[in-house]
């Protein structure tokens, strides 16, 4: 797996960590997402993720909004908490022009579905039920 300039690492992760991934990740030649633990040598990551899959209680729409993220156009459910340490990293690479793998993105924390509001969302109904109960800090 390659790191590139269009590799989307600006999620608190150190070169320590990418060459962690790099390493643990060297062997794939496709498309993969994958969540793995953190080795104890490597910094904790921080993860702004809060519902269920974070072992929360549902995030109640009376706590969270709905606003622009980023660059992105469309609004995401937002809550205002910190983000907080995470072991978990969530890693998604596969192919582009004549690599056969190249990292997309790596975050601290699990894998979450699409916003619903994305363009690309492919289960509009899944990431619908898992956002009304989940939200990203602030």
């Amino acid at each position: 797996m390659d790191i590139i300039a269009a590799s989307h690492v600006d999620h608190g992760l150190t070169p320590t960590h990418l060459a962690w991934i790099t390493a643990q990740f060297a062997d794939k030649a496709a498309f993969f997402i994958a969540t793995v633990e953190l080795p104890a040598d490597l910094a904790d990551l921080t993860c702004g993720l809060y519902g269920p899959i974070m072992g929360d209680v549902p995030v109640a729409d009376a706590d969270a909004t709905l606003a622009p993220r980023g660059d992105r156009a469309y609004p995401s459910r937002l809550v205002a908490r910190p983000v907080r340490p995470t072991r978990q990293v969530t890693v998604i690479a596969g192919p582009h022009g004549d690599r056969a793998c190249v990292l997309y993105t790596a975050f601290g924390g699990p894998l979450a579905p699409q916003e619903p509001n994305d363009p690309g969302c492919k289960d509009v109904p899944a990431s619908t039920a898992f956002w009304a109960e989940h939200a990203l800090a602030r």
